[in-house]
């Protein structure tokens, strides 16, 4: 095929609003998820979003780059909303949107690179093992709030899972041969590399703003508590000490008692009450992009030069 047949697919297979033409409902019963797509948009995973994020700062090279580069402790919904909406876009958005995301967040991670100093390594946003480990951050946050909520998925959907998570580096460039098969290749992968993480002061610094939600909406910081919570309880236990978050029993109780909560309310909401802030993000992209592509084309009409006619 030819670029312009090729585009043409594309158009024909993305829906105006960025969900992809054969989109449909998923498992009445979440704990039903047969593959990643089942997984992707359920609002659960958002439990793990603060032990990601840690888990990336304990890594010295992202660490050290979103100190240097990104605003989330002064922005933290919008640069959630940032990350959430590549994730939903690669996993779940048309070809189009997911075109325009690996393409923002290529030009984002352009600038986000340093030369080793004295106390920090060098880092750069573009390098591929970097761009697993934030990957991997994600997968593994995401599926250890969604166990410890709704309890395990078999074994061969957990391969599925883990599988399609690796479509976030994929789509930024990284080899798929540098991804995992399975669910155990990936967890022995993980605690190997959570063994090497090593927190900076630069970080500890970053994660308190950052928990501390002091610049985000009143919403947002009446949350906190419960997503201090969260990130204490779901973090490997070396890293949450190396970041000084205090979990004794009482806080552990405290957790349990609210999986329970969930465990028992969750899955009997409807699908479209689990997924809703997954759809909204994929349906605000899409109308944005659209937007944006129909400005840019009206201006590129208003900007061509005319023409006379050459005389018969």
């Amino acid at each position: 095929l030819g670029i312009g047949e090729v585009l043409l697919v594309v158009e024909r297979e993305a829906s105006l609003d960025g969900m992809p033409k054969n989109h449909g409902p998923g498992p009445r019963d979440p704990r039903g998820a047969r593959g990643f797509a089942d997984v992707a948009p359920e609002a659960v995973l958002l439990g793990g979003a603060g032990a990601a994020i840690l888990l990336q700062l304990a890594d010295p090279r992202v660490g050290r780059g979103v100190a240097e580069h990104s605003n989330f402790a002064n922005q933290p919904l919008p640069r959630l909303w940032a990350t959430l909406d590549y994730v939903y876009a690669v996993a779940l958005g048309d070809p189009r949107l997911r075109a325009a995301q690996v393409a923002h967040v290529t030009r984002a991670h352009d600038r986000v690179n340093g030369p080793a100093s004295a106390e920090h390594p060098a880092y750069d946003a573009h390098d591929d093992d970097a761009r697993v480990w934030v990957a991997m951050t994600l997968a593994w946050a995401g599926t250890r709030a969604w166990e410890a909520a709704l309890g395990p998925l078999p074994a061969a959907t957990q391969d599925e899972v883990v599988r399609g998570y690796g479509g976030l580096a994929s789509s930024l460039g990284v080899p798929p041969g540098q991804w995992f098969a399975s669910r155990a290749e990936f967890d022995a992968a993980f605690n190997s590399r959570v063994r090497r993480l090593r927190v900076s002061d630069q970080a500890r610094a970053v994660a308190r703003e950052l928990l501390a939600a002091k610049a985000a909406p009143l919403w947002l910081r009446a949350a906190m508590p419960a997503a201090r919570l969260a990130t204490a309880a779901l973090l490997p236990a070396p890293v949450r000490q190396d970041f000084g978050l205090s979990y004794g029993p009482g806080r552990d109780r405290i957790w349990r008692g609210a999986l329970a909560g969930v465990n028992a309310v969750y899955p009997r909401l409807p699908v479209a009450v689990r997924q809703a802030p997954a759809w909204w993000r994929i349906s605000a992209q899409g109308k944005a992009l659209s937007r944006r592509q129909a400005e840019g084309k009206a201006s590129r009409i208003h900007e061509a030069p005319n023409h006379p006619r050459r005389a018969a």
